[in-house]
């Protein structure tokens, strides 16, 4: 099975509506927001470096993972919902909102992840790789590759609820985004080639991505829940693909 993160070729962008309905951050805002995110990543860092034993080293690197996930969800999705998808040159965005540019699926991912302020070894290639290489980067351990076959919405809702609370990473056929899973509500943020064709944020069992993929099925990897993956993020360290 081929997971590609280029989104459906076969949609046709519809910008010009996007544009007009959505509400974007202020680009200042914005940059604020990964200024505050480096401030953080670097006092964290500094800390780690400065720690004398493990089990200081592991608190910081679960402080790591929790402020990771928490900036993520409250402050680096929001200013990317409404963002127009697009595929081609100018769907490269890494700032939401940017004038005159889109964004495609796997382009969201990578940005959302540095913004996040995790290095990537390349934004371009991580953008451009399958979805399930770009999975096993961020997650390579073997128990963390969760396939799941030919199954409806809700049950897949409900299996990856099983897995806990968290942010995941999903692979569709020729599509990527994010699930977040909260108290049990499982949503799918994505720059969506759907419906509106903007980032969204929507409940996983009734997005029509996912009854898309149901055919060849979904792969579900958690995103910075290990310490391999906080290490990189507290060192400044890019994650190689």
């Amino acid at each position: 099975m081929s997971f590609w993160t280029g989104c459906r070729a076969d949609a046709e962008p519809a910008v010009a509506a996007a544009v007009a309905e959505a509400t974007p951050t202020p680009a200042r805002d914005f940059e604020a927001t990964l200024a505050a995110v480096a401030a953080e990543r670097a006092r964290l860092g500094s800390r780690y470096a400065a720690a004398r034993d493990e089990a200081t080293r592991a608190a910081i690197r679960a402080e790591a993972r929790t402020y990771f996930r928490t900036t993520v969800v409250r402050e680096v999705f929001p200013a990317w919902l409404g963002m127009p998808w697009g595929l081609g040159k100018n769907s490269t965005a890494d700032r939401p909102h940017a004038p005159g540019m889109t964004v495609a699926c796997g382009y969201f991912v990578a940005a959302v992840l540095e913004n996040a302020g995790l290095a990537l070894s390349s934004r371009y290639k991580y953008a451009q790789a399958p979805a399930l290489q770009v999975q096993k980067a961020l997650a390579p351990a073997a128990a963390d590759l969760h396939r799941y076959f030919s199954v409806p919405g809700e049950t897949l809702a409900a299996r990856i609820a099983g897995l806990g609370d968290g942010l995941y990473i999903i692979g569709l056929a020729n599509h990527i985004g994010f699930v977040v899973v909260d108290g049990g509500e499982v949503r799918l943020v994505h720059a969506s080639y759907t419906d509106g064709q903007v980032v969204t944020d929507e409940p996983l069992v009734s997005a029509q991505a996912i009854a898309d993929s149901r055919p060849k099925g979904y792969f579900v990897t958690p995103v910075m829940h290990d310490d391999r993956l906080a290490d990189l993020w507290l060192r400044g360290a890019a994650v190689p693909l």
